[in-house]
């Protein structure tokens, strides 16, 4: 049977809630259903378009007074176009759809479907994404977190559909084209000799930034020369701390030595993939772990700590590379450990192809 499945997101730019989007749109089109997505806009509209879906132009991210006109026009559009299945994909968006379907005729409302991609703080707005008919979550941290905090009724409505990437894309045999290594070596000309650690991630702290400058500077203590590459653009919200670290690192001897701030890079594939080892240093858990996935799925070795959705990817594919959080000194011993003898890195089943087939189903299972 087919079905018209529409998602609701803020805006449609780079984030990985985003893109997920679009690739289960895409899924949607394949196999003869119609989807539908609703933002505000952005540079991935066309990208919703090539793949065969719908995008309609919304006031769906304002947390303002315009949000009251976003739900009329929503419950009218809703009405009017009459989708089997509705799935916000973020909590203003939920509310949103939430309050329309609450307000439609029992007989009348699309099934609704709700997300867990991230662990936000625990209140009142973030409680909406409970509420769906069906709940999912993107990993086992996060479905524990959703029962922790919040009442799920009924227990079995949630859906753990990890994140998944595209294994046409991410292989360990994958290589950068040669104009792309000319530039790279030519740029970074001792890359090609000394060992290359990435951290990738936006500059704020819960990221772990701090953390890897005693890093760096016990392996400079040991005498390995290495190079420690950052990449992730600044948020707008964390300038002020964006500069402290900078700061701190131009102004040491040792760490201006060893780490490199790139910012953001459009080309982080093709660096994981002539990188040594990829680190994830993030100090609390995340609820899941999309970099560590793709790093893992290039043969790139990855050192994390064992905690949160991170954890649970380097349990399955690499877990060697899991390191106690409570014992962050063990992330030195590791990386040593792996310059001398990369790991092994197991095949894994988090594609992208599970996770549409897996959302697929989920949404047949609210139509009639």
């Amino acid at each position: 049977m087919s079905m018209k499945i529409v998602q609701v997101v803020p805006r449609l730019e780079s984030g990985g809630v985003e893109r997920g989007a679009i690739e289960v749109a895409s899924s949607l089109v394949a196999a003869g259903h119609e989807a539908v997505l609703i933002s505000q806009g952005g540079q991935l509209v066309d990208e919703v378009e090539r793949v065969g879906a719908r995008h309609v132009l919304m006031s769906v991210a304002d947390k303002s007074i315009k949000a009251l006109g976003a739900l009329r026009t929503l419950k009218r559009w809703l009405e009017s176009e009459r989708p089997d299945v509705i799935h916000p994909r973020s909590r203003l968006p939920a509310w949103l759809c939430w309050r329309i379907w609450k307000s439609m005729p029992v007989e009348r409302r699309p099934g609704l479907v709700t997300s867990v991609h991230g662990l936000h703080s625990v209140n009142r707005y973030s409680s909406v994404i409970s509420r769906g008919e069906r709940v999912e979550v993107v990993s086992r941290t996060a479905r524990q977190y959703l029962e922790d905090h919040y009442v799920v009724d009924p227990r079995d409505k949630v859906r753990v559909i990890h994140r998944g990437i595209d294994p046409n894309a991410y292989f360990p045999e994958y290589r950068p084209d040669q104009a792309w290594l000319d530039t790279w070596y030519r740029q970074w000309s001792s890359t090609s000799r000394v060992p290359t650690l990435v951290l990738p991630g936006r500059l704020t702290r819960l990221k772990g930034h701090e953390a890897l400058f005693p890093l760096v500077r016990l392996l400079a203590r040991t005498g390995r020369d290495i190079r420690v590459l950052v990449i992730g653009g600044v948020d707008p919200k964390r300038r002020r701390y964006a500069r402290e670290i900078q700061s701190t690192v131009r102004n040491d001897p040792v760490l201006s030595k060893h780490i490199v701030f790139l910012g953001h890079r459009s080309d982080l594939r093709d660096i994981m993939s002539v990188a040594d080892i990829v680190l994830s240093l993030s100090s609390r858990p995340e609820s899941f772990g999309r970099t560590v996935l793709e790093a893992l799925s290039l043969g790139t070795p990855v050192v994390g700590y064992r905690h949160g959705g991170v954890g649970e990817i380097l349990n399955e594919i690499c877990p060697d590379g899991a390191v106690d959080p409570e014992k962050p000194e063990d992330v030195f011993a590791r990386i040593a450990s792996f310059l001398e003898s990369p790991p092994s890195i197991d095949n894994h089943e988090f594609t992208l192809q599970n996770m549409c087939q897996q959302t697929i189903a989920m949404y047949q299972e609210l139509c009639p």
